[in-house]
C-alpha cells in the first residue's frame, strides 16, 4: 500500500469457536489500525457495551466506535482508547485502500451514522441470534455500517455470521446516510463453498455432527437446519457452556459498573 493511502479493513472475531463477530478497522498510512467500528451489545441503564446480550429487555444494539489514534480522536472531539477487539490470527480482509479523503469520507459517514442508529434502540437478540424471526445483532450492524460507507461487506468463511444478512434498518434510510461523493464500490461477495474436514460439518462414519459441527452444517443446509441446529446447540453441552460462561462475564460487568462513577457523557447519555 503506498506511503499516503489509508484502508478499511473487515475483520471477523471468533465467538465460541464457530460464530464469528464481524467488525470494520480504519488503518492509516503506516498500517496502524487507527479506529475500530462495532454493533455490541449495550446495557441500557449503565450505557455500557458487554460480551453479548442475554435479556433483550436490558440491552440493546448499539453501534461504538473506538477511536486509537490521538489525532483522529481530537477531530471527532473523543477520547482515544486503548479498548480493541483486534487479535493475532483473526480473518481479515481489505476492502477499500484510496486516498485519505476517500476513506476517511466514507468512514466518518458511517460514524455520522451511529447516533440515529443508536437512537433506534434495537433490542440485542438473547446471546446473539433468534431461531423462529430475523436476528439483527452486531453483523447486522457490520452489514449497515459497511452499506453506508457504500464497500463490500466481507462473508468470512468457516464461520457462522448470524444476522448477516440483515440490516438495522431499511436499504431506503441506509441510503440516506450515506455520503453521496463516494459511490457504492459493489455488493457483498459470496463465499465459495469449502469442503468439511474430516468429523466436521456433516455425516460422518461416527455419525451426524453435533454442537458446533451441526451448526455450520445447518448454515450449509439452509435456514430450517440452522434453526433446528440452533436450538440444539442452545441445548447441547457445549451451548451452555458458552451461555454459562457470556451470563458470568455479564455479572462481572455489572459489579464493575457498580464500583465505577459515570462520566459526564454518560451522565447526559442517562438524562436524554
Amino acid at each position: 500500500m503506498p506511503d499516503d493511502q489509508y484502508s478499511i479493513e473487515a475483520r471477523s472475531l471468533r465467538v465460541a469457536g464457530v460464530a464469528s463477530h464481524d467488525y470494520w478497522v480504519l488503518r492509516g498510512p503506516d498500517g496502524k489500525d487507527m479506529a475500530e467500528l462495532h454493533g455490541l451489545a449495550t446495557d441500557r441503564e449503565t450505557n455500557r457495551a458487554i460480551p453479548i446480550g442475554t435479556d433483550e429487555k436490558k440491552h440493546s444494539l448499539r453501534v461504538w466506535h473506538y477511536v486509537h489514534d490521538k489525532e483522529f480522536a481530537a477531530e471527532h472531539g473523543v477520547k482515544p482508547t486503548r479498548e480493541t477487539y483486534i487479535q493475532e490470527g483473526q480473518q481479515h480482509h481489505t476492502v477499500l485502500s484510496g486516498s485519505k479523503e476517500d476513506v476517511l469520507g466514507r468512514w466518518n459517514a458511517a460514524v455520522a451514522a451511529k447516533e440515529p442508529l443508536n437512537a433506534l434502540d434495537l433490542n440485542y437478540p438473547k446471546y446473539g441470534f433468534k431461531v423462529f424471526s430475523d436476528t439483527v445483532n452486531s453483523n447486522s450492524a457490520y452489514r449497515t455500517l459497511g452499506e453506508v460507507m457504500g464497500v463490500p461487506v466481507k462473508d468470512f468463511g468457516g464461520v457462522i455470521e448470524p444476522g448477516l444478512d440483515n440490516r438495522m434498518t431499511t436499504p431506503e434510510e441506509i441510503e440516506k446516510l450515506r455520503n453521496k461523493d463516494y459511490p457504492v464500490l459493489s455488493s457483498r461477495e459470496p463465499v465459495a463453498p469449502r469442503e468439511p474436514e474430516q468429523g466436521q460439518l456433516a455425516q460422518t462414519d461416527a455419525g451426524p455432527a453435533t454442537g458446533a459441527g451441526a451448526l455450520l452444517a445447518g448454515a450449509r443446509d439452509g435456514e430450517a437446519a440452522l434453526g433446528t441446529a440452533m436450538r440444539e446447540l442452545q441445548a447441547s453441552a457445549q451451548g451452555q457452556e458458552f451461555a454459562a460462561r457470556a451470563q458470568a462475564q455479564a455479572q462481572a460487568q455489572t459489579v464493575a459498573d457498580a464500583g465505577r462513577e459515570p462520566d459526564a457523557a454518560q451522565q447526559a447519555a442517562a438524562r436524554s
